[in-house]
């Protein structure tokens, strides 16, 4: 870090020096003609920071390193996710597919047949439902984890499904192969410590609201509890339009990339919340270099319990698959 004071703070120096020298910091005093500059070295926490800040007489304190690690590619240069079966995520494209919520054993088994039959590996399906309505559909619980499950094992799929409660940790375990952090619980660091401890792999969203260096601090609870398979996931950002549900920045994807060694999808359904914008959009992350995407696909939107205003139907994937299919070839890579 670099601490900044005004030349004529020469009392407020001497206690920053002692400070300092107490914490067993290197440090170097430049002085300048208005402002006296002291740059730090030494494992520097947010705490450490912030009480300089405190300090009367201190103009400002610059971060120059990263609050973070873990996850940087100062740590590792590339992370791949095993979540079995063969599915590897950061290698090749993955399609993260299936409805907003699990409605049925029946309705789910449609779902899955139709994706499976255009070689996805990842089925995603919401079973306890985090709504802003108390009215609204709140998912099948228990039964729906059962039932995600039941059939991705009948296709030789993995299961995504969102947890939204620490209590219901156990039974995730159980049952789905990959837990998803959604939006709303980024920062339960709680639920994330937890998470992490289990081992089993995570696909963390980002907030609506959060800043790049939120959702990599986050990322940095799982990994700090020994958990290293880990997707990050850009859902968009908080707007005041209202043309579209979120306003996803697309520079997120190349620069998680470039600083994070973890695998990047991206999240248009929720992101665009609108179905026709969504292939377009999902597009563009091949071309960004994400590692897949995660999309709501349901055969009758429509009459979907939730969310089928940002769902496509069958015909709109097949032609979504196919075109991102062109791209990947044309890049020289592949479908996972």
């Amino acid at each position: 870090m670099i601490i900044v004071l005004k030349r004529e703070k020469t009392d407020v120096l001497e206690d920053v020096r002692r400070r300092l020298m107490r914490g067993g910091f290197q440090f170097s005093v430049l002085e300048g003609v208005k402002y006296i500059v002291v740059p730090v070295v030494g494992d520097l926490s947010a705490g450490d920071i912030n009480r300089f800040r405190s300090i009367n007489g201190v103009e400002k304190v610059l971060r120059v390193s990263s609050p973070y690690y873990l996850v940087t590619k100062e740590c590792r240069t590339k992370s791949v996710v095993d979540v079995g079966g063969d599915v590897r995520i950061g290698e090749g494209f993955h399609f993260i597919a299936g409805p907003c919520s699990v409605e049925s054993e029946e309705s789910l088994e449609r779902i899955a047949a139709f994706l499976v039959s255009k070689g996805v590996r990842l089925l995603r399906g919401g079973t306890y439902k985090m709504r802003s309505s108390p009215y609204s559909f709140q998912g099948l619980g228990e039964e729906g984890l059962r039932i995600m499950q039941q059939v991705a094992r009948r296709h030789g799929m993995r299961s995504v499904s969102e947890i939204i409660d620490l209590r219901n940790l156990d039974v995730f375990l159980e049952h789905i192969d990959v837990i998803q952090v959604g939006a709303r619980n980024m920062y339960n660091y709680a639920l994330l410590r937890e998470v992490g401890r289990s081992g089993k792999p995570v696909l963390l969203k980002r907030a609506p609201s959060a800043r790049i260096e939120d959702f990599l601090l986050a990322a940095e609870y799982l990994l700090l509890e020994g958990n290293e398979r880990v997707v990050l996931c850009e859902r968009g950002s908080l707007t005041f339009d209202d043309a579209i549900r979120s306003a996803i920045n697309m520079a997120t994807i190349p620069m998680l990339k470039d600083v994070s060694h973890l695998p990047v999808v991206l999240d248009p359904s929720h992101g665009v919340g609108i179905a026709r914008y969504i292939p377009a959009v999902s597009e563009a992350a091949v071309l960004l270099g994400a590692d897949g995407v995660m999309l709501e696909v349901h055969f009758d939107p429509s009459n979907a319990l939730s969310d089928g205003f940002q769902s496509i139907d069958f015909a709109q994937f097949s032609r979504l698959h196919e075109r991102i299919g062109t791209i990947l070839s044309s890049l020289g890579s592949s479908c996972a």
